[in-house]
């Protein structure tokens, strides 16, 4: 018996992969979220109850917008050799690129900026499963695929902001530094807590702030040196961020 992926295995078999940042070269821009989403389908088992938003390969690149998602949705079903016999499949419509397309309307729009002003990557690079999502893929999968003989799903579960925080810096901190040195960026924009904590324990000349806050100081741009490079730092929500820190970030958008 093999061992499986080093990173986990998605329901149907789909090896879960490191997501490389969305830039190769330098940008103004660098955008850290947490870790990356995953392409979800909408699947209908016969005589199961059916999921409706459940991960089955990863996400096409950080933050992705779900634009193609119909074109990746037949090539996940061919790679798959997905059969009738398992139910059916279907797109999730809003529920893929979500955060993605937040980002665009609520980061690049109001800084002026596009995707390919930006370098966009994650403190961690592979997906992690909802608890939700998990409690499904037990329940109803799990199951499933033992009859059918499917490969069993094997995700990593949902962290903490401070699991996220201890994982990046111990696994990924050099990762990181040389996404930095090579982007070169003028502005570095953290979503969201676990980013701002953890750019924070990179070397930086300049310290910032321990956490961010819904208040009067939302979106006040820093200045911060790291991996010999010397940048305005932005602390910004992330997409799933609490309704106090929705708030503060649309009032950051509407005096933009």
């Amino acid at each position: 018996m093999t061992d499986p992926p080093r990173d986990g295995v998605f329901p149907f078999g789909r090896t879960v992969l490191p997501r490389p940042p969305s830039a190769a070269s330098q940008r103004r821009l660098f955008i850290l979220g947490a870790y990356p989403s995953a392409f979800h389908v909408s699947w209908r088992p016969h005589n199961r109850k059916p999921i409706r938003a459940m991960a089955v390969d990863n996400e096409p690149e950080p933050f992705w917008t779900g634009a193609d998602e119909a074109v990746r949705l037949a090539h996940w079903k061919a790679e798959v050799k997905f059969s009738h016999t398992w139910g059916e499949v279907h797109g999730v419509g809003a529920l893929n690129g979500s955060s993605g397309l937040w980002v665009e309307e609520n980061v690049l729009k109001p800084l002026g900026a596009t995707r390919a002003d930006a370098w966009i990557t994650d403190c961690l690079d592979t997906y992690r499963c909802s608890d939700g999502l998990a409690a499904r893929i037990a329940d109803t999968y799990a199951p499933f695929a033992a009859e059918e003989g499917l490969p069993a799903a094997q995700l990593a579960g949902h962290p903490s902001e401070n699991a996220i925080v201890e994982e990046a810096l111990r696994v990924h901190r050099q990762r990181l530094l040389q996404e930095l040195a090579t982007a070169k960026p003028e502005l570095i924009v953290t979503l969201g807590n676990a980013a701002l904590r953890v750019l924070r324990e990179l070397p930086i000349a300049l310290g910032g702030p321990a956490a961010l806050h819904a208040d009067a100081g939302y979106g006040k741009e820093l200045r911060v040196t790291v991996a010999g490079v010397t940048a305005r730092w932005l602390p910004l929500a992330h997409p799933a961020a609490p309704k106090r820190y929705q708030v503060a970030h649309a009032a950051w958008v509407a005096a933009r």
